[in-house]
């Protein structure tokens, strides 16, 4: 608790108002900020003690692996508001910021002033990660018991994608040192606009050449995590130069721009994965190379992390 000791009169130790940490929007905006890790399962950004100025603080954006979430280019504050979230009589500062490419990770987190002033973090109120994909930007409100409500949702929206949302009201308190959910449901009731997939690929491995032309086959494995389950699938091939589909096993395509082909195959089983074998050949004097694989519904069915729907088969 953080309380200041003043002599009084007779020079009785007496506790005197507690600190107030109410940040204003301005200060805020210009405010070193310690910024916790965003969660492992959404967009990625700088973390830890920040910079920002005029609101935001900005890095480069950096590559990440195939199927692993890529990184923000900033770190944005979007909405504050106060309230008692440590029960001491004062107010402290509940800021939603976001890491954002075009959509991203968002979480709330409430700040104090120390003894000497220095704004600190509490600690992270709540997050877009597991079946919550957003938080509505203004909607976290400090109630008089010290619970912090906030509007979430099953599925982030950006540019013009108008896919149903299902929302929330969820409360979070400090207890322990820790923000925990204490009101509101803990579950996201299934959407059926919205699923949750997973596309990965081993490499292409061509063989031996024979009559010119080397061959290989690849696996491509869909996992189903949560959400609607689509009744089929569509993989996407953008094959480089000179590969092209060998072998009878293939199911009927249909070809698309610059090389591109699609094929429809069998979905997994509600919370399960299933694996396809795809064969190619080339020229057996060309190596190296990259074979990008996109995956869709049928019927169309959007993503809750959408870069978990494209792969890339290195080509050895």
């Amino acid at each position: 608790m953080k309380l200041i000791l003043v002599a009084l009169l007779a020079g009785t130790p007496v506790a005197a108002a507690p600190q107030d940490g109410r940040i204003t929007p301005a200060v805020l905006r210009e405010a070193v900020l310690d910024v916790p890790a965003w969660p492992a399962d959404n967009l990625q950004c700088a973390s830890g003690r920040l910079q920002f100025h005029d609101g935001q603080v900005r890095a480069e954006t950096r590559t990440t692996p195939d199927g692993e979430p890529p990184h923000g280019d900033t770190v944005l504050i979007l909405s504050s508001t106060y309230g008692d979230v440590d029960r001491d009589g004062a107010a402290e500062t509940v800021v939603t910021m976001g890491c954002l490419i075009e959509g991203g990770s968002k979480q709330i987190v409430a700040y104090d002033r120390d003894s000497t002033g220095r704004i600190v973090a509490l600690g992270r109120i709540a997050a877009t990660t597991g079946e919550v994909r957003d938080i509505r930007d203004e909607s976290a409100k400090v109630g008089d018991t010290g619970v912090v409500t906030a509007r979430v949702a099953d599925y982030q929206r950006c540019c013009a994608d108008r896919t149903p949302q299902t929302w929330q009201t969820r409360g979070y308190a400090l207890r322990d040192g820790k923000f925990t959910q204490v009101s509101g449901p803990t579950r996201m009731p299934l959407n059926p606009r919205v699923t949750d997939l997973r596309l990965t690929t081993g490499d292409l491995t061509l063989g031996a050449a024979t009559g010119g032309y080397r061959q290989g086959t690849v696996a491509v494995t869909v996992e189903h995590r949560r959400g609607a389950h689509p009744g089929q699938l569509t993989l996407t091939f953008s094959p480089p130069d000179g590969l092209q589909r060998a072998g009878t096993d293939w199911p009927t395509t249909t070809p698309g721009p610059d090389g591109s082909f699609t094929v429809t195959v069998a979905a997994p089983a509600a919370g399960g994965s299933i694996t396809h074998r795809f064969t190619f050949r080339r020229p057996a004097g060309t190596v190296g190379g990259e074979l990008p694989i996109d995956l869709a519904t049928v019927p169309r069915l959007s993503q809750a992390v959408p870069w978990t729907s494209t792969a890339i088969a290195g080509i050895r």
